[in-house]
């Protein structure tokens, strides 16, 4: 005869209760200021008790990483299980957005781990976490396959792929808005990604972000300096790749790495500004000609795309590790990004005279997430052409 098994008593749960709420701070403050950045001592603070207390729950703060990318996985797995088996196709997928909305509102300043924090994970957690997102997708595209019988499967999960992104992208800003209308919002950008159509992929096949080439000869140290820490910044994260490291892929050694940058804050400085004005060019080059707003937001589109997708890590870099430079410099970027998502905005105003400027940004957002997600995957699914038409659905919605 099966025993019955034992309820929790209140001390267990209230130690769960605990470690998931331990767990939720540390991914909001790991998506804020990065995982290498937050002391257990803050962790601690925030929570209300003593950074010692904080060992009852948790070893180290890699286990707090693991249980709150944990908790993450274990909540898109219940969106998924809670998925009907029947009914109309349209409906189901309404339901999956409507419960995936809610789970990034509710978690807002923790969802962003999926991008960018989650490369500190331990190889076994870091599997199951992006098991997890490949699944979701995955199930999002097999209810639009059946919603849209004769969609190419490719074309299925690049528009699963961006109605996620687009939903997660309330999670990489912070813009005011309440609970409901972020919902709403969200909703309608993602079903309006779903059901749109995309151009024949050009290339007719999941490719890899380009790595960079061979440096000619006459390229300058500092130059080269520059080149070789983007993809170890990108792949590894700030604090995880040295001056040495950096110095050995540009073929410099030792101390000579010093004279050209004085620390490894100032290389990072570097690369930002240098990401900055690149973006800045190629987006004024773009509109300066434009003699009405749709010209000049079709070209503010192209320009992005551009810059995103054919150097893929320059614009990871200048996305992730925002939190890592001097503090001077982080205000003037700050002001800078700013800047340029209000360009989108008022452009999109412009062009949509019945929007708000609050649901523009929402969409402005999205359509950006929906960029860096699918240009900076390690498999591109999505070729520039397409990633273009998906950022005007997102801003159509």
């Amino acid at each position: 005869m099966k025993q019955p098994q034992a309820r929790p008593t209140a001390s267990r749960r209230r130690r769960s209760d605990r470690k998931s709420q331990l767990a939720t701070i540390a991914a909001e403050l790991f998506c804020e200021r990065g995982y290498y950045t937050v002391g257990l001592s803050e962790i601690a603070t925030e929570a209300g008790i003593t950074g010692p207390a904080i060992y009852k729950h948790f070893r180290n703060k890699q286990a707090i990483l693991a249980h709150a990318a944990a908790e993450i996985s274990g909540a898109i797995d219940t969106v998924l299980a809670d998925v009907p088996s029947d009914g109309a196709p349209w409906e189901r997928i309404d339901r999956v957005v409507r419960d995936l909305c809610a789970l990034v509102v509710e978690r807002r300043h923790g969802v962003q781990l999926y991008q960018w924090e989650r490369r500190y994970l331990d190889e076994p957690e870091h599997a199951r976490f992006t098991a997890t997102i490949t699944a979701l997708v995955a199930r999002v595209a097999d209810l639009l396959g059946e919603a849209r019988t004769h969609l190419p499967a490719a074309d299925r999960t690049t528009l699963a792929a961006a109605a996620c992104s687009a939903i997660a992208s309330l999670s990489t800003h912070r813009t005011q808005i309440s609970p409901r209308a972020a919902s709403a919002g969200l909703r309608s950008l993602a079903l309006g990604v779903l059901a749109t159509g995309l151009p024949p992929r050009l290339t007719g096949a999941v490719t890899e972000p380009p790595h960079p080439g061979e440096l000619g000869e006459f390229v300058t140290r500092r130059e080269r300096l520059l080149v070789s820490a983007l993809r170890p910044f990108r792949e590894r994260g700030f604090h995880a790749v040295t001056m040495d490291d950096i110095g050995a892929a540009a073929g410099i050694g030792g101390s000579s790495v010093y004279r050209h940058f004085p620390s490894k804050a100032d290389l990072l400085a570097a690369v930002y500004y240098r990401a900055a004005e690149r973006l800045a060019v190629a987006t004024s080059t773009a509109i300066e000609g434009a003699r009405e707003p749709g010209e000049a937001l079709r070209g503010l589109v192209d320009a992005y795309v551009g810059y995103a997708y054919g150097d893929s890590d320059l614009a990871a870099v200048y996305l992730s590790e925002y939190g890592n430079l001097p503090a001077d410099d982080r205000r003037a970027l700050r002001k800078v990004q700013r800047e340029h998502v209000e360009q989108w905005v008022r452009l999109v105003v412009a062009v949509r005279e019945d929007t708000h400027a609050a649901s523009a940004r929402l969409a402005v957002h999205a359509a950006l997430n929906i960029v860096h997600d699918l240009s900076m995957a390690r498999r591109r699914h999505a070729d520039a052409d397409q990633l273009k038409h998906l950022v005007f659905a997102a801003l159509a919605a």
